[in-house]
């Protein structure tokens, strides 16, 4: 077997794999709320709630994303009722992103609903072991540092 030609098979079906992705975000759904959010928006609810708080820096940080894209989307979610901002007690300047109660309901709706979807997916691979998953973790963060954007 050719290293490079597998190389680029497997490069082309990451790129495919992009593209149907790409294609699901751009769907709105609705997570447990009347409301339909896009998936962008779904995910940055999860990363407040796994952070607790948090504020816009950390968030461009974490989907390297400018401060100015967080601000809209965190603004875009704040008039659907799902975070607040708030100034943070110990540090005046710091403006801290909370989810409302109706953002946790998203929050805790999309975290099951992952964990389904993934077992499900799970279920289709029955022919791959820890180990091959492992490998691909491996491979996909090397392939992930080295993008410079």
């Amino acid at each position: 077997m050719d290293k490079e030609k597998i190389f680029h098979e497997m490069m082309e079906t990451v790129y495919e794999y992009s593209r149907k992705i790409n294609a699901y975000e751009s769907i709105p759904r609705k997570y447990g709320t009347e409301d339909e959010l896009y998936m962008v928006e779904a995910h940055t609810i999860n990363l407040i709630g796994d952070k607790v708080q948090t504020n816009i820096s950390e968030l461009a940080e974490l989907t390297n994303k400018t401060k100015g894209a967080l601000s809209q989307m965190v603004d875009r979610l704040i008039k659907k009722g799902m975070v607040i901002k708030s100034k943070n007690p110990l540090d005046n300047r710091e403006v801290i992103i909370q989810l409302t109660e109706k953002g946790k309901v998203v929050y805790d709706f999309h975290k099951k609903l992952d964990k389904l979807e993934y077992r499900r997916l799970l279920k289709d691979l029955p022919e791959f072991t820890a180990e091959d998953f492992l490998k691909y973790t491996q491979i996909s963060t090397v392939l992930l540092n080295g993008v410079k954007l």
